[in-house]
This record gives structure tokens, C-alpha cells and sequence, in this order.
């Protein structure tokens, strides 16, 4: 590992691959960093690990040129600004550092963008500003239907087509978003549907206060099944959670299947939970999401909604056989066991 006063005495052209220890005070941190919220717990945290263990990867920098082809005195961040604040925070005084040709300006945004977009903890929120922001330095804001063709390239993965969805919501459903009466997930939902009918809904959705859980999975497939249909009709016709039972089945939407059936098919939907409810806990799923808030925040509140309308079936079920039915036979039906017929908090 060559030495910083060493490395100044020769050619820049000669910097490139090179490893070196360089003060934190000549590092310069990028200011167009489409990321511009860390947490100072977990910096502080990361900079006592350094200091203990040492830094295990290097931070990437360029050198900064002057017009005359001399360096400037000084270096812009490329890669590593966790780990070059962490360094602040606890008067880490040098970071080990890989020297780099400076890259092209899409290159730089390519960079920034990908690292905004596989940020795990980064609000969905923010990923849509910084994509907005890169479609917009890259003159394709207005071409949405060359966006698929950079998704690669900006580091899209597996929420790119609920960014995009919400990067093409009709103006006013996005402003009621970032105004916080609507969430993400809520957004990209309505993204979903025709822009005609996206402020629509989304007036439903805040005034009723519909969950966006439901409204993903019932209420938005309703409605591209029936285009036709209100928010409200989609509403009434999907709460009872069987409205695809009724349109896939060999009878006519004037007639239920028999109730045996209809039985069975929610038989067969507890049973389903039931695996759910075994790959969550026995496999360690629980456990492996840990720290990842939007992950937590949507189970907890599947979890809850499942729980809320067992104990509703169970009181009114209870209620049926009242007159040989004990009040604990409720607070029964709704314990959860394992399979050695323990409870499970």
C-alpha cells in the first residue's frame, strides 16, 4: 500500500489502482448523493467497528483535476460514504482508499441511483425521487416507454414496476401521496388502474380509510376485472373476501355453490395460513427480516388484520350456539398452537 506523499510525487496517471491510506479531511463526499439521510447510531456503530476490527473494504475515491491537469489537493467519493462518515463521527483520522479514473456522468448516475434503488432500509418514497431525478438528468422523464430498456443499468429490482407505477400516476393521486394522506403501497396499487379512475379511488381510500393490503389484493383486481365498477361496488363486492370463488366457478353469478362447499374452500384457505403461518416461524422468516421496516411493518399488520377477523368469526359463531356454548370456548378457538400442541405467543 503505497504512501499519500509518496503518490503525490508521481504522474496522476499513475494513481489509478492504487491503494492508500488517505486523510479523512481530503476526501470529499458527493453532494449530488441521492441519499442524503443515515443514522447516526448505526455510523457511530459502524465507526466503533472499524476502530476495532479495522476497516475490511476499501472505500473507492477519485482525484480531483485541475484545468492545468494537476490534482487538485484533494478527493471526490465514489463509493463508501457510510463508512468515510462513520470515520468523522468517531475521529477515524484516515480510510484505506482505491484510486479510480474519474467516471463519465452517466456512469456517476448510474452508480447513484442503483445505490439508492438496493438500499434495503431506504423508504419506497425515496427510491421514487431518486429514480424520478435520474429519468429526468438522463432527458427520459417524458419517455416512458424507453424507461424498461435503462432498468438494468439504474439497478432496478423487484420494486422497479411499483416505482414506475407510481412515477405514472395521474399528478393529483402523487400529490396526495407526498401530502402523507395516502402510502406507497397504496399508490402503486392505484398506479394499477386506469388514470381515469385513480383519483377516484384514491378519494375512497382516504375518506374510508381503506387498508392497503386489501386494497391491493381485492378491491384494485376487482376493478380491472370490472372496469366499469366504483370504488364502492368493488368495495361491498370483494369485503366478504370470495368474489373470484363466484366469477371462476361452473355456477352463474345468480347462484352460490352449495354451503358444503363453501365451507371447504375456507377450510381450505385456514389451511393455507396454517403453512404460511409454519414457513414464518419454523424456517426462521421472522428472524431473517429483522431491521428491514417495511418487511416488519407488513407482516405485523397481516398478522393483526388475520387475528382481528378470527376473533370476529369466532364471537359469531359463538353467538350461533349460545345457548350450549361456554364465553372460554371463544378465547379457545382463537389460541394458536404448534404442532406439539403448545402455545405459541
Amino acid at each position: 500500500m503505497e504512501n499519500i506523499e509518496t503518490l503525490a510525487l508521481k504522474p496522476i496517471k499513475e494513481w489509478y489502482g492504487a491503494i492508500v491510506e488517505i486523510p479523512t479531511q481530503l476526501i470529499k463526499p458527493d453532494p449530488g448523493n441521492l441519499r442524503q439521510e443515515f443514522d447516526e447510531e448505526d455510523l457511530v456503530d459502524l465507526g466503533k467497528n472499524m476502530e476495532s476490527i479495522g476497516q475490511l473494504d476499501e472505500i473507492i475515491v477519485f482525484p480531483i483535476i485541475q484545468g492545468n491537469n494537476t490534482w487538485a489537493g484533494f478527493f471526490d467519493l465514489h463509493d463508501g460514504e457510510r463508512r468515510w462518515r462513520a470515520a468523522n463521527l468517531v475521529g477515524r483520522s484516515t480510510l484505506r482508499a482505491k484510486i479510480v479514473p474519474r467516471p463519465s456522468n452517466d456512469e456517476l448516475l448510474y452508480k447513484k441511483i442503483s445505490r439508492v434503488l438496493q438500499t434495503r432500509s431506504l423508504l419506497p418514497e425515496k427510491k421514487v425521487a431518486g429514480l424520478e431525478k435520474a429519468l429526468v438528468e438522463l432527458s427520459i422523464i417524458n419517455k416512458p416507454e424507453v424507461w424498461e430498456s435503462y432498468r438494468e443499468r439504474l439497478g432496478g429490482g423487484q420494486e422497479w414496476p411499483q416505482l414506475v407505477r407510481v412515477l405514472l400516476l395521474a399528478p393529483k393521486v402523487r400529490e396526495t401521496m407526498e401530502k402523507g394522506l395516502i402510502n406507497f403501497t397504496i399508490a402503486q396499487s392505484i398506479g394499477r388502474l386506469p388514470t381515469e379512475k385513480q383519483m377516484q379511488i384514491a378519494e375512497y381510500v382516504i375518506v374510508n380509510k381503506i387498508n392497503g393490503r386489501f386494497l391491493s389484493t381485492q378491491m384494485v383486481p376487482y376493478m380491472l376485472e370490472y372496469p366499469d365498477a366504483t370504488p364502492a361496488q368493488a368495495f361491498e363486492h370483494t369485503r366478504v373476501g370470495d368474489w373470484r370463488q363466484y366469477t371462476r366457478s361452473p355456477y352463474t353469478r345468480d347462484h352460490q355453490p352449495p354451503i358444503n362447499e363453501r365451507v371447504e374452500s375456507f377450510l381450505e384457505t385456514c389451511v393455507k395460513w396454517e403453512r404460511a403461518w409454519e414457513v414464518l416461524v419454523h424456517t426462521g422468516l421472522v428472524h431473517d427480516i429483522e431491521g428491514d421496516p417495511n418487511l416488519e411493518y407488513r407482516l405485523s399488520d397481516a398478522a393483526r388484520r388475520i387475528a382481528e377477523r378470527a376473533r370476529a368469526l369466532a364471537e359469531r359463531i359463538a353467538k350461533l350456539r349460545s345457548d350450549y356454548a361456554h364465553p372460554s370456548e371463544i378465547s379457545d378457538t382463537l389460541a394458536l398452537h404448534d404442532g406439539d400442541g403448545k402455545l405459541l405467543s
